[in-house]
């Protein structure tokens, strides 16, 4: 059973890298894998590549991880509350109150 769970967790880590490496090529200025290496190790000369990739999608992958590690650990943490493996965002009003926020910032932001 364990040796199952780590090799799912080893599968799962591996298809995340490699869709964070994908994610980090593709876009509408394409850079390939040996100038992400360069650039990632600091040797690049390219300003332009090394500013794209630092600021803007590596910014953007570590927000997804981020976001989608606090969800997953709301998500358990509201089911381990009510004792209940269905509980979900309806239970507390929490979405209610998440809607009613959005609403107010974009009517007054």
């Amino acid at each position: 059973m364990v040796k199952r769970i780590s090799s799912l967790f080893s599968a799962l880590l591996f298809v995340i890298i490699a869709v964070s490496i994908w994610n980090i090529c593709i876009g509408s200025v394409h850079i390939p894998l040996s100038d992400i290496f360069t650039i990632l190790s600091g040797k690049s000369e390219s300003i332009t590549n090394h500013r794209i990739i630092w600021n803007i999608r590596l910014s953007r992958i570590i927000a997804a991880l981020l976001l989608g590690g606090a969800l997953s650990v709301s998500g358990f943490l509201l089911q381990t509350f009510f004792c209940n493996p269905i509980a979900g965002p309806y239970v507390l009003g929490i979405s209610s109150g998440a809607k009613l926020a959005v609403t107010l910032a974009m009517i007054f932001f």
